[in-house]
């Protein structure tokens, strides 16, 4: 009496898949969790996350593999060929796959971001001004101003560029401003900088514990590298220079430095709101756009 079979395979090899395959998953994730314990404490977790998640997927892999060759007895590539365009779907998803998995393991070795940092990634569409939520092995959880929660593919995150405006300790913003004339640019460019230095959160009249702060954060080897010099508060002195002349109208850049880039709009706003009122008082007219 012929062996009865579902789908040309046997029950006992059927059962045997598929009891393989919940041993395997169970272990897995036992392997993800041991792998976790062990190294939680001993190195950063964004690396133990990323190195427990590629161990899952190791064992995963191999016992899917163990269950179609040996215990079903199947080819893949034979049956990945044989399911044509699937087959070729699945090959496509899979170098997908790897492709962010791979990058992951990249990002937590090289760690170009990181957990809590304010980060902006450009390409197509471009993220904004996000900070980091979560790493893992192949996403990177981004929450944006509006709190929109975003999961980037590392693998976008390591082809395409990254700003990270946390790492610097400080970052620059530029203000485009038209101004009706510049009959007396000294005068404006003095009501422009005083205006700025009575903001306490613009640089470099800040408090003093923040001044300590940014100060350390500059004499950092990896940050000292890409300055070449020692710097001291007064880098960070507001500037005004005129970036365009028209017959009615000029356009100035006004630059100012601050240190906590989420606060980006509500700088510029305040800012601008001040510098209003006080042209107000000196009679000094802001153009058209």
């Amino acid at each position: 009496m012929a062996e009865p079979t579902i789908f040309g395979l046997s029950i006992p090899d059927l059962v045997g898949f598929i009891l393989l395959t919940i041993l395997t998953v169970l272990l897995a994730k036992g392997t993800s969790m041991l792998m976790r314990r062990l190294l939680d404490y001993r190195i950063p977790r964004t690396y133990s996350k990323a190195i427990a998640k590629l161990a899952q997927y190791i064992v995963l892999a191999a016992g899917l593999y163990i269950g179609f060759w040996e215990v079903l007895g199947l080819d893949i590539a034979a049956l990945l060929a044989s399911l044509g365009v699937l087959g070729i779907g699945v090959a496509l998803a899979s170098q997908q796959v790897l492709s962010n998995a791979v990058s992951g393991v990249l990002m937590s070795v090289v760690r170009p971001v990181r957990v809590d940092e304010w980060i902006e990634v450009a390409g197509v569409p471009a993220t904004g001004i996000c900070r980091v939520k979560d790493i893992n092995l192949m996403n990177t959880i981004l929450k944006d101003d509006d709190g929109r929660i975003l999961y980037v593919p590392n693998s976008f995150m390591i082809n395409n560029k990254v700003v990270n405006y946390s790492r610097g300790g400080v970052v620059a913003l530029r203000i485009p401003v038209w101004l009706r004339s510049l009959k007396d640019f000294d005068h404006i460019k003095d009501i422009v900088l005083d205006v700025a230095d009575k903001d306490p959160l613009i640089l470099p009249n800040v408090g003093e514990e923040e001044r300590k702060n940014i100060l350390k954060i500059f004499e950092l080897a990896n940050v000292r590298k890409y300055l070449g010099k020692k710097v001291d508060m007064a880098y960070f002195s507001p500037s005004i220079v005129i970036k365009d002349i028209q017959r009615e109208k000029v356009k100035v850049d006004i630059k100012i430095w601050v240190t906590d880039v989420s606060k980006r709009d509500e700088i510029i706003t305040g800012y601008l709101d001040a510098l209003r009122q006080r042209f107000a008082l000196e009679g000094i007219e802001f153009g058209d756009d």
